[in-house]
């Protein structure tokens, strides 16, 4: 069964037909139903996509009560998250529509400093090889999901500190970008159906998920479910207290 989008969800819970939007917007049902379908072909690229989709958004909520209002920007940022031949980050994608913060750049260190940084390391050697492989780090990695439940300890309590985030894919396709408190990339990439990815940070982790009913949340431990609604794009934070 094919996913509804976001864009058809909102028209259709207006109470709206391809046709009426075409007249309110000028903009033609077969454009309108090709950027439902999350297809940017129709309208010519990404960048008249988001116009558009701004357009329509525009019609719908002119149209709907004020409690039903649809954010343009969320939907801006899953069709721009829907475009697999976008080379460029998830999180580059959505902090262009003012959806979450842009990274920090990491400051690049100048080439003397990395000459005495390298003759140190080599000078250490293998001690310092055993000490790299001991210092805790993010574990990105993604591997299949194991039948059972991650367990934190044998009375079923946290015994970890700071953040320590389990996403698990449960159907088709997340995009997940992660920062910590300093503004850095933890992480940036796809998380698919029989997927399990763990991610930990001493202070905060924050969250982009873009179609976040695909994927299911364990923080320090305790099931949060999943992330939000089918084709929802979501941000979420979190610290060793718990989601913010």
């Amino acid at each position: 069964m094919t996913e509804i989008s976001s864009l058809q969800q909102a028209r259709e819970a207006a109470g709206l037909s391809l046709e009426q939007i075409s007249a309110l917007t000028n903009i033609r049902p077969g454009v309108i139903k090709d950027l439902e379908n999350n297809s940017v072909e129709l309208c010519g690229g990404i960048a008249y996509a988001r116009g558009h989709i701004r357009s329509i958004v525009s019609a719908i909520n002119q149209k709907t009560p004020k409690s039903f209002k649809v954010d343009a920007d969320l939907l801006v940022a899953q069709m721009e998250a829907a475009q697999s031949e976008d080379g460029r980050k998830i999180i580059d994608r959505l902090a262009e529509n003012n959806v979450a913060d842009k990274p920090k750049e990491k400051k690049r260190m100048k080439f003397g400093t990395l000459a005495s940084i390298s003759a140190a390391v080599l000078s250490i050697g293998f001690v310092a090889q055993i000490a790299i492989n001991n210092v805790s780090a993010v574990n990105s990695e993604v591997m299949p999901v194991k039948a059972t439940n991650q367990v934190i300890a044998q009375d079923g309590t946290n015994t970890s500190t700071g953040v320590n985030l389990v996403v698990t894919g449960v159907s088709g396709k997340s995009w997940l970008g992660l920062t910590n408190a300093d503004g850095e990339q933890v992480f940036n990439g796809q998380i698919s159906a029989g997927q399990v990815a763990t991610f930990s940070d001493p202070q905060l982790i924050k969250a982009i998920i873009g179609n976040a009913g695909a994927v299911r949340l364990n923080l320090n431990g305790a099931d949060l479910g999943v992330a939000g609604a089918d084709g929802e794009v979501v941000r979420l934070d979190f610290d060793a207290n718990g989601q913010l």
